[in-house]
């Protein structure tokens, strides 16, 4: 008796790979010409990708922050009430929780969009060629690219402003500059990774790095 395996190219996956599945993978390399990045420009790709973890990476230490200030907060709470003199209130917390939550969704969509965790309509791309498929991502990553641009310039004018009459928080008097500029960097990243994106889809280059993925439980 021979093993069915015997009978399957070297190399090649036993999984069959249905072209409707619409997965971001099978997008990605659907529009893949199979061209490689070479000299200058691939040199700018690689700096944005390495600019794209290390937002992933502020984003996540952002969170994690966030998730320390808020056990705090309920730590204190709990005090509270075994003993009055524990307890109180963090003045702090409900502030500069919306502080963090704006930097880890700003600098997040900028990871985000270059690993292809965004949420997408794929019933349309599994049913459209590659054409299509091109078309639609080239169309809705210039309307990204506008929306994240217009947000950059709007956040960046909030900052300034901020800076030149010195506002300041009414809760705990933090110069309000500060938020406001991390949040126009983290719109600044995206619509860079907007940009490289549609270079990427413009020179035929996959458009999502599996690597900035996160990886589920079992991996």
């Amino acid at each position: 008796m021979t093993s069915s395996s015997a009978s399957r190219p070297p190399g090649r996956s036993s999984r069959p790979i249905s072209p409707s599945s619409g997965g971001p993978e099978l997008r990605s390399h659907a529009l893949s010409t199979g061209r490689t990045e070479r000299g200058g420009a691939a040199a700018l790709l690689r700096a944005s990708d390495h600019i794209a973890a290390l937002s992933g990476v502020f984003a996540t230490l952002c969170l994690v922050t966030l998730l320390i200030l808020i056990l705090a907060g309920v730590g204190r709470s709990i005090l509270g009430k075994i003993s009055p003199d524990w307890g109180g209130e963090i003045t702090i917390a409900w502030e500069y929780s919306a502080y963090l939550m704006g930097a880890v969704f700003m600098f997040g969509a900028a990871a985000g969009l270059r690993a292809g965790s965004h949420v997408r309509v794929s019933i349309l791309l599994a049913r459209a060629g590659r054409g299509m498929t091109l078309l639609l991502e080239t169309a809705s990553t210039l309307i990204g690219l506008l929306v994240s641009g217009f947000l950059t310039w709007s956040l960046f004018n909030f900052t300034m402003r901020a800076w030149n009459t010195d506002q300041l928080s009414s809760g705990s008097l933090t110069p309000l500059w500060i938020p406001d500029a991390l949040l126009a960097a983290g719109a600044f990243l995206l619509t860079l990774q907007m940009a490289v994106r549609l270079v990427r889809l413009m020179l035929g280059l996959p458009t999502e790095d599996e690597r900035l993925k996160a990886g589920s439980v079992t991996e």
